[in-house]
């Protein structure tokens, strides 16, 4: 956690360890990752189209003065859609949603029909990453936040080509 050091007029920060600050607390999983659009409806439909994420009903009550929560049908995967536009302050740079190799072959197949783009540039098979453990193709949401698929599934994937 910064904090600002005032010594002889200069100012450093100091960062320090959370190990320092509390007790390590076990984690079950990531809850949800906040995202900055500049419609959150439209963002919800681009979601729901592309990857089938839909409103949590159980949180729809923080829309109205929050995030509109997205996410999977168990909620494995939760999106909090906040309007604005993000700060550069390094938050999130990507992110990435791993899928089966079928669903991905899939999804790559869809690309002609649902079009997405990567810094303006369509997507297409040709953009696909091969990381010789796995697969993943890059793209950008409609308000440019940056996003992976990827399939751990190499063998399936890499035949399924």
């Amino acid at each position: 956690m910064p904090g600002d050091i005032h010594d002889g007029g200069q100012e450093s920060k100091v960062y320090c360890s959370w190990a320092d600050l509390m007790v390590r607390v076990p984690i079950k999983d990531i809850d949800h990752i906040e995202i900055f659009v500049k419609d959150r409806q439209d963002a919800a439909k681009w979601y729901e189209k592309v990857f089938g994420l839909v409103p949590v009903a159980r949180l729809e009550q923080w829309a109205s003065t929050g995030p509109l929560i997205i996410g999977n049908t168990n909620e494995s995967i939760k999106l909090a859609l906040f309007n604005g536009v993000k700060d550069n302050d390094g938050s999130v740079n990507r992110i990435a949603f791993s899928t089966s190799g079928e669903r991905f072959v899939d999804f790559l197949n869809g690309l002609e029909n649902t079009p997405v783009y990567f810094r303006q540039h369509r997507v297409t098979k040709k953009d696909l990453s091969d990381h010789n453990l796995s697969f993943s193709i890059y793209f950008d949401d409609p308000d440019g936040n940056k996003l992976e698929l990827t399939s751990y599934d190499y063998e399936y994937v890499r035949s399924a080509l």
